[in-house]
């Protein structure tokens, strides 16, 4: 989640959308998100912000929050650190404006003032803090490969440090490191300080291991038509959920079921931008954006 962010913010940049194709754009984007919703009701209420509906709100408002890394002044790094600090800032000190570390209080909608909050703090994947990932794609969008190699082994090594020691003060205070939810030093529900640092360490990680010469190609084709493949792999969830409960899988079974499931999808979505590139909700968005 915290690359496809990055990922967004990196395209916003390499083309100026009209307010149209925002508009477009985030609507067939929310679209999608509900699709989600309906289609996976064990995960989700009908209304839930998720990870389609934080790309919509990054989309219509980076006018807004990439203003500063559009700016001429100073270096890539340090209009981005700008940015960082407000938002490491506040996850660090105004935590509670997050909500709790729990999985059913951020999924569920029962007013427009609740989605409202879920949508830019208290959900899934607010605006706040997720908007660090945007903004660190527009950087990277922005720089030569000097600056991209001095951007990277700056944060990469930072958030590494950072990272191993928040690792070994866990340890020494017999503390639960990481969790998606709960009492742990790092969290992903909420997206707390040390979750944001860590998550940008590994998305450099991943983006410097991309542009190395190893072969990418493989992942081409899915990366093509990942919302489509992002949307669709919920389906099978609504009557698979229950298997590791009904079967009492170990730690170890529900591991291996997640990475053949992640292959398999991997195989489908190569094969389904090969087979039927024009039925994927990618070229559905660009009809959309042609005929609005």
């Amino acid at each position: 989640a915290p690359l496809f962010v990055a990922l967004l913010g990196w395209g916003l940049f390499q083309r100026k959308l009209t307010f149209r194709q925002r508009l477009v754009r985030s609507g067939f984007l929310v679209a999608c998100q509900a699709a989600v919703n309906l289609v996976a009701p064990h995960l989700f209420d009908p209304f839930t912000p998720g990870v389609l509906s934080l790309m919509a709100l990054l989309i219509l408002s980076e006018p807004i929050w990439s203003f500063p890394l559009r700016q001429a002044w100073r270096t890539p790094l340090e209009r981005f650190l700008l940015i960082a600090v407000v938002v490491l800032a506040f996850t660090l000190f105004a935590s509670s404006w997050q909500g709790p570390s729990s999985w059913s209080s951020r999924i569920h909608v029962a007013s427009v003032g609740i989605f409202v909050s879920h949508l830019l703090l208290t959900g899934t994947y607010p605006l706040i803090p997720w908007v660090f990932f945007a903004a660190f794609g527009m950087t990277v969008a922005s720089t030569t490969n000097e600056e991209r190699h001095h951007l990277f082994l700056f944060l990469g090594g930072a958030g590494l440090t950072a990272s191993v020691l928040g690792l070994a003060y866990a340890l020494h205070q017999d503390r639960t490191w990481a969790l998606p939810t709960g009492d742990a030093l790092l969290t992903f529900f909420p997206a707390n300080t040390m979750f944001l640092v860590a998550a940008l360490t590994g998305v450099i990680l991943l983006w410097t291991l991309a542009e190395t010469r190893w072969s990418m190609k493989q992942l081409q084709m899915v990366g093509q038509c990942s919302l489509s493949v992002y949307v669709t792999h919920f389906i099978p969830f609504a009557h698979l959920h229950t298997l590791d409960q009904q079967y009492n899988w170990s730690l170890e079974t529900a591991m291996l079921v997640v990475m053949v499931y992640t292959l398999v999808w991997a195989v489908l979505g190569t094969l389904w931008r090969k087979r039927a590139a024009n039925l994927t909700l990618e070229l559905m968005m660009r009809r959309f954006e042609k005929i609005s």
